[in-house]
């Protein structure tokens, strides 16, 4: 049995709205309880971000979906040929930030595509491989020859989570927080690390006519979840056995609990 041969063909990206630099990024997201941040310029430093993208206004409005970014990604990539969008034959779409529960994630960004055809989606999430699983589906269909022409995208809009309000009750009960500000530092990590933005390939068994087509010789990913502790987790709290225990009720992406990450 023969395969084809994969090439990514294009690549195209979203970022919603001007870029936000660092020393704006607490009008975005608001004071925790009024005060500014004391963890921000640690990880800042260290991270050497120097602009962020948010879906939302100053007001904490907000100006794009999840999936709306990600079409627009997805069009991106046909805006020298924008018929070629009715090619596609698969579009597999990762986030772990869909903007609800059901319909999935591909179902909306195709809602959101009226020019293409009807299509296979794919909606895989799982943090940040949520894109590299999308990507390999997209690989190993076109590889397979079930599709000929394919689009893979990673997208995430955390900044609803990340809003100043979403932190507030949670550091008023910790008393640790003051006693131990590594803590503070844990709980706010991710807080100067996420903003918004989708990215898009254009997967074909055939190479462009002109231009550069960068081949695809083979994707890998493991789990080690069978040997270590979850270390970033949403909607949940972490016993000290390592396991996690879910919060009550349901809290749709971007709208609930914020996202919490430990070293």
């Amino acid at each position: 049995m023969s395969f084809n041969e994969v090439y990514i063909t294009n690549t195209a990206a979203f970022f919603p709205n001007d870029p936000v630099s660092n020393d704006e990024m607490e009008d975005y997201l608001g004071y925790i309880n009024d005060a500014p941040s004391r963890s921000k310029a640690i990880v800042l430093r260290n991270n050497g971000i120097k602009n962020r993208f948010y879906a939302l206004t100053k007001e904490g409005k907000p100006t794009h979906t999840n999936a709306q970014m990600t079409a627009e990604a997805v069009r991106a990539l046909f805006k020298d040929n924008p018929n070629g969008i009715k090619n596609i034959e698969l579009l597999s779409t990762g986030t772990s930030t869909p903007d609800q529960l059901m319909p999935s994630h591909g179902v909306m960004v195709h809602g959101y595509l009226p020019e293409t055809k009807p299509v296979e989606v794919v909606s895989p999430s799982g943090v940040c491989c949520a894109g590299m699983h999308a990507f390999k589906y997209a690989y190993l269909a076109t590889k397979a020859g079930d599709v000929q022409q394919s689009v893979a995208t990673g997208s995430e809009r955390f900044s609803l989570s990340l809003l100043a309000g979403n932190f507030e009750d949670e550091a008023k009960r910790l008393k640790e927080l003051v006693d131990d500000p590594y803590i503070g530092f844990e709980k706010e990590f991710l807080r100067w690390m996420l903003s918004d933005g989708a990215a898009a390939f254009h997967l074909s068994n055939k190479k462009n006519e002109t231009g550069i087509s960068l081949k695809v010789e083979w994707i890998e990913g493991f789990s080690y979840a069978n040997e270590l502790e979850p270390c970033m987790y949403q909607a949940c709290e972490k016993m000290k056995d390592g396991s996690l225990k879910k919060l009550p009720g349901l809290y749709p992406a971007g709208i609930g609990r914020s996202i919490h990450h430990e070293y």
